[in-house]
């Protein structure tokens, strides 16, 4: 498993995702922005970052997905 690192950028809110390869990160990266966005009321908007070592994404303390 990879470790892809996004942000959604209205709130700032930072997260990762674990998946096999970028399209099925961006899937579930998606729809996390869209929770993250509802709660706020707001429109998200996606970043993706990059994809992160395995000990990069432990120490991060980022939530993954």
């Amino acid at each position: 498993m990879k470790h892809f690192y996004f942000i959604e950028d209205e709130t700032g809110e930072e997260f990762l995702v674990g998946a096999n390869n970028y399209a099925e990160a961006s899937i579930i990266a998606a729809d996390v922005a869209d929770s993250i966005a509802n709660e706020y009321s707001i429109h998200p908007i996606l970043s993706f970052q990059y994809e992160m070592t395995e000990e990069e994404a432990e120490e991060s303390g980022l939530d993954e997905y």
